[in-house]
């Protein structure tokens, strides 16, 4: 097999390797500052909070562990934090784009390695060109995401599982856990991988090696569970807790949810819409060769984060929509990127077969983005467009009107890139990480709450804590109300003579 002339131990056969991460730098480095230059790094609700998260481990009145909260996991966090220390690249999203754009090179990496072994150069090339020019990832990598640190963690896993078939390695197995650990602490489809990979090691390489991957994969999972039985006395917290998917959705109606068949099409559209018709049907016709190569267990293990993701749906937990289908908008469009290591799998396996092909197989697939838009930075931009324009409303005014010290009550959430855009540090505000001082100020304006500013969204805890404010006589009015279409209506309240 073509693998076997390319998958030695010697120096020169891990340069295509290098040059493959090296060219992965490059378009990873154009990619950001294309977002830059376009001002669209922060359009994501999820990619602002993601970086205020990393922010306020160190910037609060409460800094410090603690703030990593519930409901997303810690990795990415911690992985943003170092470079969220710079006011600069907090207020850009460069700190979250940073980490998050190494990890889409890291994965990019790990992803050629793994199909050189598998098919060698040319299906290694082919498979690695479709990822690499994949327009909605390239921009996720670019902000301040999660989606390029989990597959840099998945495929992390995919290659050292590979590896150790053949090596029977400590150290592969290892390394192996280390990257499922990671997986399992950036996105909770990490947590399905590791016992499938547990399975196909304990198939393979025995009892020994089985336990050694499964001790260190197993940090991830059970660590989030002592994590939130610690700070929030429910080990379940992240699922059933304020802000889970769970809490969110409510169990509101959305196409697939509790039924597997409208579900499975749901997703099937969402694909369609992220990847398009053409690396679909490539993938389709790779199926066959990638079987023949004997590519079963990297077939299966691409196959799980894809059906995790059909069963999300089918939970009545977590809708996907697209513009396509009802109800006709944006949501959630980014996890049909889950399919995308499987796709590239059997591009690469369709290569292998048809050398000629290695280059024409990604520029087909690309072809779909030359006539369709990409959805998943449209989604960023169409669902902000409210939430910008409030955003900036209210920054204008703080950086006129706002004194240093004097303090701001607030929700944690999507009000808190006012600061960033005010340029006014976390540490400024009491929100919901400042649990003590948050709840006390809430439910006792009268004996507690002494900010000169509370920026609320009508309905929340500080909106109530204002009502019953004004009805106890405290001096605080409403200095402005913002009600826009398709948003929640903004409040801004300030303490007269302050």
């Amino acid at each position: 097999m073509p693998a076997s002339k390319t998958s030695g131990s010697s120096p020169r056969s891990k340069r295509p390797i290098f040059l493959c991460a090296a060219l992965l730098s490059l378009i990873s480095a154009a990619a950001v500052a294309f977002i830059q230059w376009d001002g669209t790094a922060l359009h994501y609700g999820d990619a602002a909070a993601h970086l205020n998260i990393a922010r306020r481990l160190f910037d609060g009145c409460n800094p410090g562990y603690e703030q990593i909260g519930t409901v997303w996991l810690p990795l990415p966090h911690l992985l943003m934090m170092p470079f969220a220390t710079d006011n600069q690249l907090w207020h850009s999203g460069l700190a979250g784009a940073i980490p998050a754009a190494i990890a889409w090179v890291i994965a990019g990496t790990f992803l050629f390695a793994t199909l050189r072994r598998l098919f060698g150069d040319h299906g290694a090339l082919a498979g690695t060109a479709v990822f690499a020019t994949q327009p909605n990832l390239l921009y996720l990598q670019s902000t301040p995401m999660t989606e390029s640190i989990f597959f840099a963690s998945a495929l992390g896993l995919l290659l050292f599982t590979v590896r150790l078939k053949t090596s029977n390695s400590c150290t592969d197995a290892i390394l192996a856990g280390l990257c499922g650990c990671a997986a399992s602490l950036t996105r909770y489809e990490g947590w399905i991988l590791l016992p499938a990979a547990g399975l196909y090691v304990l198939a393979t390489c025995g009892l020994r090696l089985c336990f050694t991957f499964s001790t260190v994969a197993a940090i991830g999972p059970l660590f989030w569970f002592g994590h939130n039985q610690f700070l929030y006395s429910d080990w379940l917290e992240f699922y059933r807790g304020v802000g889970s998917a769970k809490d969110i959705q409510k169990q509101a109606p959305y196409p697939g949810a509790h039924d597997w068949l409208a579900a499975a099409r749901q997703f099937g559209y969402a694909i369609k819409a992220v990847c398009g018709w053409p690396l679909i049907l490539i993938a389709v016709l790779g199926v066959i060769p990638a079987l023949i190569r004997r590519a079963f267990w990297p077939f299966a293990f691409a196959a799980v984060s894809p059906l995790f993701y059909i069963w999300s749906l089918q939970s009545g937990d977590t809708p996907i929509f697209i513009p396509e289908v009802f109800p006709f908008s944006h949501y959630n469009s980014r996890y049909a990127l889950a399919p995308l290591p499987l796709f590239t799998i059997c591009t690469a396996a369709l290569a292998s077969m048809l050398p000629r092909l290695t280059w024409a197989l990604p520029a087909i697939a690309l072809s779909w983005f030359a006539f369709e838009p990409v959805i998943v930075k449209r989604e960023g931009t169409v669902n902000s467009e409210s939430r910008r324009a409030w955003t900036a409303e209210v920054a204008t005014m703080l950086k006129k009107q706002y004194d240093p010290g004097t303090g701001i009550l607030m929700p944690f959430g999507d009000l808190t890139a006012i600061l960033e855009q005010a340029s006014i540090p976390i540490a400024e505000s009491i929100h919901q990480g400042d649990k003590l001082e948050f709840d006390r100020a809430t439910a006792r304006p009268d004996l507690f709450l002494d900010t000169a500013w509370v920026i609320a969204q009508s309905g929340d805890k500080a909106s109530g804590a204002m009502a019953r404010a004004r009805a106890l006589g405290l001096p605080y009015r409403c200095v402005k109300l913002i009600s826009l279409k398709h948003a929640p209506v903004i409040e801004v309240w300030r303490r007269s003579g302050k």
